[in-house]
């Protein structure tokens, strides 16, 4: 079954999770690799709808904004009451969607999606209800997802020309 929706937590996923807090206590800065953005563009060149899924929307909101990536804030809210708006606003069901989270807050969208991943770092309460990725966040993650899916032939191949086209549509 092909999946048409990834939904990608941020922090913990496309970050290794930490953050630098300024004398105020508040974030201000995020490691991300980069390596994952080019992995989100081969999902989005095989056709394969991408969205992000976070309770923090201080850096995220804007990274998603600069990547052309949709961005739903979930702080309060549990993260399995946004499947409908998604089976809505994406036109698929949760059997096909992904999800990869990392944390206790990511339990629920898991087990009701058809496809949930979690890092190698995850607490292994997330593990029980996904497969694992070799590899923590913030390093490499989504590239080895992606090379999953394409092993199991869930999502196809791109060439680079359809990749650079989504890539000459991000802001930097």
């Amino acid at each position: 079954m092909p999946i048409e929706l990834a939904i990608l937590d941020i922090d913990g996923i496309l970050t290794d999770g930490k953050k630098y807090y300024n004398s105020s206590g508040m974030p201000f800065a995020k490691t991300f690799c980069d390596k994952d953005f080019t992995a989100i563009k081969r999902l989005k060149a095989a056709g394969v709808k991408v969205c992000f899924l976070s309770g923090d929307n201080r850096i995220n909101e804007n990274m998603a904004a600069n990547r052309n990536i949709d961005f739903y804030y979930a702080r309060g809210v549990d993260k399995v009451e946004f499947l409908d708006r998604f089976s809505k606003s994406y036109d698929t069901q949760p059997e096909r969607m992904l999800y990869i989270g990392d944390d206790l807050f990511d339990l629920n969208i898991m087990k009701k999606v058809g496809f949930a991943y979690c890092p190698q770092d995850a607490p292994a309460t997330v593990k029980n209800v996904s497969e694992v990725i070799s590899a923590n966040g913030g390093e490499n993650l989504i590239c080895k997802l992606v090379d999953i899916l394409l092993e199991r032939g869930y999502i196809k191949d791109t060439s680079l020309e359809e990749i650079e086209k989504l890539d000459k549509k991000e802001k930097f």
